[in-house]
């Protein structure tokens, strides 16, 4: 299906303005935890499993990048004192992520910058809306990730 508009109009060009604008207002709410997006998405994934051991694969995985860049991120947050890793009992090959209690200790403040940047984002969005949006963007995001599609 073709589209015809103007550049300025296409969907795919208002997202990556979006896209953009976005990360620029998010490193202003939580400029003083420090932390790059990429970084937050490992937080808040960590944070999400409670405490349960996370494999740097399982990160891998749930951010849909390379061993590399899992690695870099989880580096940067250890200097940052928010996460520690440790290699597995069990397993020595496998390397598991925990967030530290610097982290806890902060998590109120990124909770509360978290909360303000989504309500910036949909700001005069009905709750019918903003679950309207959500939907849309996670068949956006499962397009991406099907190959050919």
């Amino acid at each position: 299906m073709q589209i015809k508009l103007p550049r300025e109009k296409h969907p795919v060009f208002i997202m990556k303005m979006v896209s953009d604008r976005a990360e620029s207002l998010f490193m202003q709410r939580v400029g003083t935890l420090r932390v790059t997006a990429p970084q937050c998405r490992v937080l808040m994934y960590l944070e999400s499993r409670n405490g349960a051991p996370v494999s740097q694969r399982e990160l891998e995985q749930y951010l849909g990048v390379s061993h590399t860049t899992v690695k870099g991120l989880l580096q940067r947050l250890e200097e940052k004192g928010y996460v520690r890793t440790a290699f597995d009992d069990a397993d020595g090959r496998v390397k598991h992520a925990y967030l530290t209690a610097e982290f806890r200790r902060r998590q109120a403040e990124a909770q509360q910058a978290m909360q303000e940047f989504e309500e910036q984002l949909v700001a005069g969005f009905s709750p019918a809306e903003v679950e309207q949006l959500r939907q849309l963007l996670e068949r956006i995001y499962q397009n991406t990730l099907t190959p050919g599609a």
